[in-house]
């Protein structure tokens, strides 16, 4: 009944849902056709198989290195989770690590924990892709690798509040990994920066 064309169309930004008049859940049923199609008919657009190929291999939907994933703060001397001694986790994210004008937030962000004196730390090259856009284009087993990767590393350091600047981080981390015994406090950066100017 519905064209694959469709629901790959589809960006999953929920304006229909919040548009409809009596509140028709068009979402989940668009992921589930995707999860069909992907899980049982290895039938995908190749954007999307590229995708889960990068996230498999790097940890990163573009397949940029993992190895690269610290890099924007190399001059930062930005104190790692490993080291211990910190109280807020800044999950920076796959868009924050490598996208050229979110690393620039991410810098930002730093500055401005330091200059308020919170305790922070990042995961480094340890982090990786909390795999939303595998969930969202319909790759549910890589997603719950992802997802469980994430809370393995997050509980082994003794995460229990985490920042982010990514919505999708924030809502992955926040809503989805709790599922997987990943229950943290999570703020949006832009929260705790008005949580901080209050105080």
């Amino acid at each position: 009944v519905v064209e694959p064309d469709t629901f790959w169309a589809c960006t999953t930004c929920g304006w229909c849902e919040t548009a409809c008049p009596v509140l028709i859940e068009n979402i989940p049923r668009l992921i589930d056709l995707r999860r069909q199609q992907v899980l049982v008919e290895s039938a995908m657009p190749d954007e999307a198989a590229r995708v889960f190929k990068n996230i498999e291999t790097q940890g990163n939907p573009w397949g940029i290195g993992s190895n690269k994933r610290a890099e924007w703060c190399e001059d930062l001397q930005v104190p790692r989770a490993s080291e211990g001694d910190f109280e807020w986790l800044f999950f920076v994210g796959c868009a924050g690590s490598f996208d050229d004008r979110q690393k620039k937030v991410s810098r930002a962000i730093v500055q401005i924990l330091r200059e308020a004196q919170v305790k922070f730390a990042i995961l480094g090259e340890e982090e990786t892709c909390t795999g939303d856009a595998a969930r969202r284009l319909g790759n549910e087993y890589l997603f719950q690798m992802q997802a469980t990767a994430t809370v393995e590393t997050m509980n082994g350091h003794g995460v229990k509040k985490v920042i982010t600047q990514c919505p999708h981080c924030l809502n992955t981390i926040k809503n989805e990994l709790p599922q997987f015994g990943g229950n943290y406090e999570v703020v949006h950066h832009s929260e705790l920066i008005s949580r901080l100017v209050a105080e």
